[in-house]
């Protein structure tokens, strides 16, 4: 029997510690398919799947332990830079003194890797918990997670239309009021003119 690393987790799909029975030869009549949800023809075979899986895992992992060593390796540097010489005056400026904007440059690009190595391990870490092997299979799974809620996501999009109309009537009502406050206002100006002229 091979061995399965996906056996222990519970969510899987399958059991597929068992294996299924070998067919009878006593039987001339070919052994019909077992009946249940057959897998999405854009499946992968196991060993290729778990093997996209844990190379952006183990990527990410490496990725992010050199990212730490890196880090660790810059922070000692520079902790040693600021100690001065033996025979260095305590008295006078360092010899190498600190540089501001190279120092928030070395910072942010330290910040950087390490965040995306962090991010590069989890993403691993999620396709590999939810058995996910592609943006495309993410895609169906949520689409199919989401097939029974479709009567609640049309009745909240008809309400939400529904309140963007309202809104829309409410804009196009103050417009039309601004224009005639406009129109009366300028009617005032041109009868107040026409007097003063007069």
């Amino acid at each position: 029997m091979a061995f399965n690393p996906r056996s222990w987790m519970p969510w899987s799909g399958s059991d597929s510690s068992t294996p299924p029975p070998p067919p009878s030869s006593s039987s001339s009549s070919p052994i019909p398919p077992p009946s249940g949800p057959s897998p999405p023809p854009s499946t992968l075979p196991e060993p290729t799947r778990l093997r996209r899986q844990l190379t952006l895992l183990l990527g990410g992992t490496t990725f992010l332990a050199l990212s730490i060593a890196l880090t660790r390796r810059t922070i000692h540097r520079r902790k040693l830079s600021l100690v001065p010489k033996y025979y260095h005056p305590n008295n006078r400026p360092p010899t190498n003194p600190p540089n501001g904007a190279l120092d928030a440059l070395e910072a942010l690009n330290l910040a950087t890797l390490n965040t995306l190595s962090f991010g590069m391990t989890l993403v691993g870490g999620g396709m590999f918990a939810m058995d996910v092997c592609s943006l495309q299979e993410l895609r169906e799974r949520v689409h199919a997670g989401m097939g029974g809620k479709d009567a609640a996501a049309r009745e909240a999009e008809e309400e939400f239309e529904e309140w963007l109309a309202s809104v829309l009537a409410r804009k196009e009502r103050k417009e039309e009021v601004r224009r005639m406050v406009e129109r009366e206002m300028k009617e005032a100006r041109e009868k107040g003119e026409g007097k003063s002229g007069e």
